[in-house]
């Protein structure tokens, strides 16, 4: 590579990696709180935050993957037109495709990473979060009870204890209620029960049971281990797209060719196509970071960097109905979509570079104009006048 290729390969990579890291950091903070109401009944649930978080880091990889490339390649080429750098470049005979030759051969790294992330890393993760989550439902990580509080870890179910011994684990005054049985035990310890979830080891209690009819009976027992499930099992609308993220690439391949229900051969094509269309999408970036990053001589308006995030925005939702309608030719439908941003990437290549740089955002500024000229004639001071207090106030504040 020359010194100029080297050149803008560091200049690609410090907004790539700030880019990509807040992607992840916002789409972790959005789904925290959710994560935490899953871990209430969770004796560290720090630590199963953590691993919760981890499993979730390949699929905000490869939505964050697509947003990066666009801000690497149009930051950096904004920083060149802005520092006069593009008129330098231009002026010892380098072409805009010329400049282009690092950032394409950056994105075709990247989507041949975002493929094996898709094929592999993803479908590893959400086969993990879902075992994690049983465990979590089942009580295999345990269970966070307060001495003296009532917890109802389902809707017919209270469970009390009296006291707790932290470094064993053993619990004192024993007294849960379900939908036909009450237990009373002196002592008794929370224990794995495998494949039979959580496991209650009592020791001196009395049980009571509601039988048919009302009658009830009592027993009393030194030792028993009762099954408890910690938490209801929630019932989990599942599409075929969110099954088929969960294979791995082989299996979904075998699955698009051999399945035994023609609806699910057709759902694992379209989930095929989503995920080379999207990594093919990936190598077309860089054209649309040129073209909307540069901005017109004497200007700093980041329209087209907006615009840009917009259009990678559509692309993918786009793809992503496509594959849930499991249409028989959602494969084509999805290519034709590939193929229509892809003329829509060399349309805005050869203006920008028939009409030099900055001319799509100088085109976006000026198509924007008539809608700030609409809102300069609303007479907004006439109409604040005829509207009550209250209502004038908030509107001040507002703007």
């Amino acid at each position: 590579m020359s010194a100029i290729d080297l050149y803008i390969a560091r200049r690609l990579a410090r907004p790539f990696l700030a880019s990509g890291a807040t992607v992840i950091l916002l789409l972790s903070l959005e789904n925290s709180r959710r994560l935490m109401g899953l871990l209430d009944n969770v004796e560290k649930p720090v630590a199963v935050l953590i691993k919760l978080m981890v499993y979730l880091v390949p699929e905000y990889l490869g939505i964050g993957l697509l947003i990066s490339v666009f801000v690497a390649v149009a930051v950096a080429f904004r920083g060149f037109a802005i520092s006069g750098e593009l008129d330098i470049f231009a002026s010892i005979g380098l072409s805009p495709a010329r400049l282009l030759r690092v950032p394409l051969l950056f994105g075709l790294a990247i989507a041949l990473l975002h493929v094996g992330l898709r094929a592999y890393a993803e479908p590893a993760g959400e086969q993990r979060l879902d075992a994690l989550g049983t465990s979590i439902a089942i009580g295999n990580l345990g269970l966070s009870i307060a001495p003296g509080e009532f917890l109802s870890p389902r809707p017919d179910t209270v469970f009390h204890v009296d006291a707790v011994d932290r470094r064993t684990g053993e619990f004192r005054g024993l007294f849960l209620r379900n939908h036909n049985m009450t237990v009373a035990a002196r002592d008794g310890r929370v224990i794995n029960g495998g494949r039979d979830g959580v496991l209650l080891r009592l020791a001196d209690g009395h049980v009571i049971a509601s039988k048919p009819g009302g009658r009830l009976e009592m027993a009393s027992f030194q030792t028993m281990a009762m099954p408890i499930q910690l938490l209801a099992p929630k019932s989990v609308r599942e599409n075929a797209r969110h099954r088929n993220d969960r294979l791995m690439l082989g299996d979904l391949i075998r699955t698009a060719v051999d399945g035994p229900i023609a609806a699910e051969r057709t759902a694992a094509r379209a989930a095929l196509g989503s995920r080379f269309v999207t990594a093919a999408f990936i190598v077309l970036i860089p054209f649309f970071g040129f073209a909307l990053g540069v901005p017109p001589k004497r200007s700093t308006s980041a329209l087209g960097l907006g615009c840009g995030i917009l259009l990678i925005v559509g692309f993918v939702q786009a793809i992503v109905a496509i594959e849930d309608s499991a249409h028989s030719l959602a494969p084509l439908f999805q290519l034709m979509t590939l193929i229509g941003f892809a003329l829509a990437a060399f349309v805005l290549f050869r203006f920008q570079r028939s009409q030099g740089p900055g001319a799509i955002e100088a085109a976006l500024m000026s198509a924007s104009r008539p809608a700030r000229q609409i809102s300069r004639w609303i007479p907004f001071d006439r109409m604040m006048m005829r509207l009550p207090p209250t209502q004038k106030s908030m509107l001040s504040v507002g703007r």
